[in-house]
């Protein structure tokens, strides 16, 4: 029943808003009797996602992949993982979409952490790439303290990545994570600290980025700057204030140019 609510998202003449709101709200509160079927409804949903056009449809089966996740992340990851090819564009929204909510991405990156250990699969193009994947996994974990992430960052700065689809991935999990969410202060504050060690490559990117690509930036670093101790975000806000005033001319130029 699920497949065929999916299929006929992608028939835009007979699909509503209110068809696709009714019908996925109707399968989410009768579950038991599919989620047997997640692996082959995500695979579906990678093959069948280019065809849906409304955008009321396509937010409603995004909203079922995160919801599948939440529930069966294993399942989602492991299904993605083995159908889609390296760096496929549609995996990768759909990646995204379940980076963008903070459950699904800490169950998410923790599937992924594990099975990306067998380099047969692969998320990103190459494995140094998915290498950034893992490093994001370590960065959600909250068994390692800021002075053990640093070093491992600095090892591999993936924010210096110059493929555009790679770094926007990266940068919507890293907005995820700088977010307060259900997260205590505590842990909130640990997040951001792990986080200190990567600003100096978050200017790289508000220098070298796309337009996309600095806005996600610049929620984190917004993000970040926020949560650090006035003693630590002082210094790195008068360093820094030198560049950043320009940007912050350019963005009010953008927002003019798309009014």
């Amino acid at each position: 029943m699920v497949l065929v609510f999916i299929k006929a998202m992608t028939n835009s003449s007979t699909f509503g808003t209110e068809a696709a709101r009714n019908m996925l709200n109707m399968v989410k509160r009768n579950c038991g009797f599919w989620l047997v079927d997640v692996p082959k409804i995500t695979s579906y949903i990678h093959k069948a996602l280019g065809c849906i056009n409304m955008a009321p449809a396509r937010r409603s089966v995004m909203s079922l992949i995160v919801w599948m996740a939440d529930k069966c992340p294993g399942e989602v990851v492991s299904t993605l993982l083995t159908i889609a090819p390296p760096g496929d564009s549609t995996a990768l929204a759909l990646w995204e979409v379940m980076f963008s909510k903070p459950q699904t991405l800490q169950n998410v990156l923790k599937e992924l952490h594990i099975q990306l250990q067998d380099r047969h699969y692969r998320v990103l193009y190459t494995h140094w790439e998915d290498t950034a994947i893992l490093r994001l996994a370590i960065l959600a974990s909250s068994d390692l303290q800021d002075e053990e992430f640093a070093p491992m960052y600095l090892v591999m700065r993936f924010l210096r990545q110059q493929r555009p689809t790679v770094l926007s991935l990266l940068l919507r999990a890293m907005m995820t994570l700088s977010q307060r969410g259900e997260m205590t202060e505590t842990l909130f504050f640990i997040q951001a600290r792990k986080m200190k060690v990567m600003l100096p490559d978050l200017m790289w990117v508000l220098q070298y980025g796309n337009k996309a690509i600095k806005m996600k930036a610049l929620v984190v670093f917004r993000n970040v700057m926020a949560q650090l101790e006035r003693e630590e975000a002082s210094p790195i806000t008068v360093l820094l204030a030198e560049f950043l005033l320009p940007f912050f001319d350019d963005v009010r130029l953008m927002y003019k140019a798309d009014v």
